[in-house]
């Protein structure tokens, strides 16, 4: 059981978006929001109060009437509107239990039984249905309020769901101020990527045992050199890898390999330092009141501010896709050099044969395509730009696009690193070094002894699924790898 006490994080999240644990909410905090409630009413019957004594967007200063007990329900209904494909179970329970972690701080004011609400939806899997289009940035307005109206029984759940009664615009606007969905798939790419970057240092290992790198390239004195974040981080784990691998009779085949071998420990250093920089502040954004309007309890006023505006976690979005499109053609290098004769030292595309077999050679092909799909989800969505309810929002700054692009990212990565364990995998069974490997390197070739060993022309999609779901088994094997999941 996952008890929240005020301090969520992105591990929380992935556990309930994967339903591998029930959620419950602290007593403790469950006051804490019992009393900002109750504060809440006392500082809007004396301040004006956006969305709650007044309309929302350009409606602001039309003030809503004391005894207008349906503005609420107006609100909710009035913003749920999306469209599209359904949000899968997994993003929309990402979603709730996001919310939910936000809701632990006190400053929204909003109705207690509503953190209740979102405990059952996570426990029972009791979803709304919320569509793609509908996000921009300064908050997934129309994915709460549907989940809203879920919750009241005005629309159908997944499964079947006690409604709760009909909120008032005490609990409305703050339940909706959140980019919770944002969040929420930021929080599950980041988890993917986390395993996926720490398997791609296993599967390079691979590589560099199969053509018979050069260690020079991640010793101590070249990650110095580097004069770069991360880079001696990743320099000692490939050190690890490769000493664990337990391989003395390794003879270098270069005096200088090319890039793909070479520049893997900066390039790589780049994806380390854009992940440990997005936790921070994912993590800052999950434990951090940023409803607008906020109660400031201690303070004794209504906070009218900006904060939701997510420009640094659109900016560290876009910065781990960017770093991603740095390192994939690095990817590529090896797998180019793993079908190569003059590097592989066995026949072109590690055919079974010289008789024109065409081998790997679509391989080469697949990654190339994912690495497109990179570079084409690294234009940054923080320099667009769109102007919203009547020039009220003038700026909008597309985190939801820059989680959507990470998410593209992390999936094409996927492809690209299993078409690289493909050709390491069976360049080291060609020179008979499959089995010679102790450490992590052993235990990675241990787990790949299922991938098939026809080394004729064959139809290859069956192999690069096999190797794909050997990923984040691969990436568990490494250090703390499993710390989201």
């Amino acid at each position: 059981m996952i008890v929240l006490n005020g301090a969520g994080t992105i591990a929380d999240v992935v556990a309930l978006a994967e339903r591998l644990d029930r959620v419950a909410v602290a007593p403790a905090i469950l006051a804490a929001v019992t009393h900002a409630h109750e504060q809440a009413d006392a500082l809007s019957s004396r301040f004006a109060t956006y969305g709650r004594t007044t309309g929302v967007g350009a409606n602001r200063s039309t003030p809503v009437l004391p005894d207008d007990d349906t503005y609420g329900m107006r609100l909710l209904r009035s913003h749920a509107a999306d469209a599209g494909d359904p949000l899968d179970g997994r993003t929309v329970r990402a979603m709730l239990a996001v919310r939910l972690v936000q809701l632990c701080v006190p400053g929204s004011g909003l109705d207690p039984q509503i953190l209740g609400g979102l405990e059952r939806m996570l426990n029972d899997d009791t979803l709304p249905e919320l569509r793609h289009y509908a996000s921009i940035g300064t908050g997934d307005l129309a994915a709460l309020a549907g989940t809203a109206l879920t919750l009241m029984g005005e629309r159908p759940a997944t499964r079947p769901l006690a409604p709760m009664p009909q909120w008032h615009a005490d609990s409305a606007l703050p339940f909706m101020s959140s980019s919770a969905l944002t969040v929420g798939r930021s929080c599950l790419a980041v988890a993917e990527l986390s395993r996926l970057e720490r398997a791609s240092s296993i599967i390079y290992t691979l590589s560099f045992l199969a053509l018979d790198g050069n260690p020079s390239a991640f010793s101590a004195a070249a990650a110095r050199a580097a004069a770069a974040p991360e880079v001696d981080a990743v320099a000692a784990r490939l050190r690890s890898l490769f000493t664990g691998a337990g391989h003395p009779a390794h003879i270098p085949a270069r005096i200088q390999d090319p890039y793909g071998l070479r520049v893997y420990p900066v390039a790589q250093a780049s994806v380390v330092a854009t992940l440990n920089s997005i936790v921070g502040q994912l993590e800052r954004t999950l434990n951090t009141a940023q409803e607008n309007p906020l109660f400031d309890i201690d303070g004794d006023q209504v906070v009218h501010h900006g904060a939701f505006y997510q420009a640094a976690l659109s900016l560290e979005l876009d910065g781990t896709t960017l770093a991603m499109a740095l390192t994939a053609p690095i990817t590529h290098s090896r797998i180019r050099m793993l079908n190569d004769p003059e590097t592989n030292g066995r026949n072109p595309f590690l055919a079974s044969a010289e008789d024109g077999s065409s081998g790997l050679m679509m391989v080469e092909y697949v990654a190339a395509g994912a690495i497109a799909e990179i570079r084409a989800a690294a234009q940054p969505a923080s320099v667009g730009t769109l102007v919203l309810s009547r020039g009220m929002e003038e700026d909008a700054t597309f985190a939801s696009q820059s989680a959507l692009q990470l998410e593209r990212s992390v999936a094409a990565y996927r492809v690209l690193l299993c078409c690289e364990l493909v050709g390491a995998v069976r360049l080291l069974r060609q020179r008979g070094l499959h089995q010679h490997f102790a450490g992590v390197a052993g235990q990675a070739m241990a787990l790949t002894a299922d991938l098939p060993w026809d080394d004729r022309d064959r139809d290859l999609r069956g192999d690069l699924a096999a190797a794909e779901a050997l990923l984040d088994d691969l990436g568990r094997l490494v250090g703390d790898a499993d710390q989201f999941s």
